[in-house]
């Protein structure tokens, strides 16, 4: 099976601050935007800045092609508001890794070339 990484998840205590520092330090667009985190588009993968009041924990994220490829056993899954579905897992470390699917709208509607 061959993983490709959709995002990294960072926690911010201020999505404006956050906004403004990485738009500045890196060739970002804004992909997706509400009250709880920021989707930014770089060259070669996706940055979420996470709002920490709403969000427990970072992560990194692998897509899958089919819903069906969600590994649903191994953790928790997640219907986002966005209408993703994503499943989080914990890895020995305690490190979050999340196995995401988009539909076809979503993933036109998130940037996806």
């Amino acid at each position: 099976m061959s993983s490709t990484i959709d995002h990294i998840a960072i926690l911010v205590d201020d999505l404006s601050v956050a906004e403004d520092w990485y738009m500045n330090k890196l060739d970002a667009k804004i992909c997706y935007r509400d009250e709880k985190y920021i989707r930014l588009k770089l060259n070669n993968t996706f940055l979420a800045l996470i709002d920490k009041k709403h969000y427990p924990h970072p992560h990194f994220a692998i897509i899958v092609d089919n819903i069906e490829d969600l590994p649903t056993e191994l953790g928790n899954v997640v219907e986002h508001r966005d209408g993703t579905v994503g499943v989080y897992v914990k890895d020995p470390f305690g490190n979050y890794l999340e196995y995401i699917w988009y539909s076809v709208e979503q993933k036109e509607a998130l940037c996806d070339d």
